[in-house]
């Protein structure tokens, strides 16, 4: 057990130096590319979906802090200008992260998404496989999961006190089931 948990941690700082040497705009053109080849344009409309993505699930309460994920500030815009966006570009095709083809579009090296991958690894995979209404109730049923594995746990004098409740949610949790087989 000591000794996956230790992988793991190690696994772990590994990814927090990839990342330190690939800074944050580099971290998102990885991720963005990772949906298949862009130009520069799409690159930089891509981020600014995926800030806007992120803000909006802050909004709705989920603790996640877009300026954090994109390094941005207040003072920043979500969507990194050309100055910023093209010499990134340059370098990362430099190092043999990403390509440029004929037709100008940018894509992922071997190498960029062996680094993608281990950056996000699973993530990427999920992401792919749902759409955000998907996620967002997959999310909603994992919290009412966790909530109610932490309900199991308590005594149950404590619970008899919100029988109302507990009956109230049983029978709407019910009802979203019934509600299959209609029609």
């Amino acid at each position: 057990m000591w000794g996956s948990l230790k992988n793991l941690h190690d696994k772990f700082h590994e990814n927090i130096e990839e990342m330190q040497k690939l800074r944050g705009l580099r971290i998102w053109i990885l991720h963005v590319l990772d949906d298949g080849p862009k130009n520069g344009v799409e690159i930089m409309d891509s981020i600014q979906e995926h800030y806007e993505q992120i803000h909006q699930m802050h909004k709705m309460g989920n603790n996640i802090n877009p300026n954090r994920h994109l390094n941005i500030t207040k003072n920043h815009a979500s969507r990194p200008s050309p100055g910023s966006v093209y010499p990134i570009l340059k370098k990362m095709v430099d190092e043999s992260l990403i390509s440029k083809g004929e037709d100008g579009r940018y894509e992922l090296t071997k190498k960029g998404e062996l680094i993608s991958h281990r950056l996000f690894g699973h993530l990427q995979t999920y992401a792919k496989k749902m759409d955000r209404g998907t996620f967002a109730v997959k999310n909603a049923l994992t919290e009412i999961e966790g909530h109610i594995s932490y309900l199991e746990d308590i005594k149950k004098e404590k619970l008899i006190l919100h029988e109302d409740l507990i009956v109230d949610l049983c029978e709407r949790l019910n009802n979203i089931k019934e509600s299959f087989y209609e029609d």
